[in-house]
């Protein structure tokens, strides 16, 4: 068997299984708690709505179709010619991320938080690194690549940036962390900063707008789970919440406008 056949069939077995186990581990669930269950037992500020997880529904989505075109590719030469110098490209990274995120559900359904997040911060390193190596907004590529892989990794980072950060607070929270004086809400907002910061900073370094997409949507996310409790948020913490949406959102607007020579 070739190298890009192995690659290939791996990365499809690697989707599957990954897709299987994040199937059940609503359905069974896993070890008896669903992840919102979980996210449940440590409440905080920075959490968004339930609505805004329908975001892996995209990803998954649109991976599966790439997945489609690898499937096909083996039947159809012309396929493969565009798509294989890309998977070679790749290697064995996207397999990488399967595996990692199947190890985050599992540490994170038994409930090993601070396991959980050496992982998620391997996950997200792994998708960077993708993102590098793929050239996400750092290359001409043709548009079958640039609209089935660099578009989902780069919704992908910005998610498990913003979701590393989250998994993060949860930790805290765990272990009774009182914040040094500073009240959840201020902590909340002080992690909206920076998710929203890196974000900017990664869209202006590598042009990956669709990073900011996905943060974008969690900053909305945010702001419906505080709008929809009894507790209703702060004006400050409204503030920063759309501060950071509008610096996110105008440098996405910045990188996509064209430019005049």
């Amino acid at each position: 068997m070739s190298r890009i056949s192995l690659l290939k069939i791996s990365n499809l077995l690697g989707f599957v299984v990954m897709l299987t186990v994040n199937s059940l581990s609503n359905s069974l669930p896993i070890n008896g708690k669903t992840p919102g269950q979980l996210s449940d037992q440590y409440p905080n500020f920075f959490v968004p709505a339930g609505a805004t997880f329908s975001i892996w529904g995209i990803i998954y989505t649109w991976l599966l179709i790439f997945m489609g075109t690898i499937l096909v590719s083996f039947f159809n030469k012309s396929l493969a010619r565009k798509i294989d110098p890309f998977i070679e490209k790749t290697g064995w990274l996207f397999i990488g991320t399967c595996v990692l995120n199947i190890s985050w559900l599992f540490a994170w359904h038994y409930e090993f938080v601070g396991l959980s997040v050496l992982i998620m911060l391997a996950f997200l390193a792994t998708l960077i690194l993708t993102n590098i190596t793929i050239g996400s907004g750092q290359q001409r590529v043709n548009s079958t690549e640039k609209w089935l892989f660099h578009a989902p990794m780069g919704i992908y980072q910005g998610w498990i940036s913003i979701a590393t950060i989250a998994n993060f607070t949860a930790l805290l929270i765990k272990t009774n962390w009182q914040g040094w004086g500073v009240s959840p809400e201020n902590w909340a907002i002080i992690m909206i900063l920076i998710g929203s910061i890196v974000a900017v900073g990664v869209i202006f370094k590598t042009n990956n707008i669709f990073h900011g997409f996905a943060v974008l949507w969690a900053l909305v996310g945010i702001y419906a789970k505080r709008n929809a409790i009894a507790d209703l948020p702060s004006l400050s913490m409204i503030v920063f919440i759309w501060t950071g949406f509008g610096l996110v959102a105008a440098m996405i607007l910045y990188k996509i406008k064209p430019r005049q020579v």
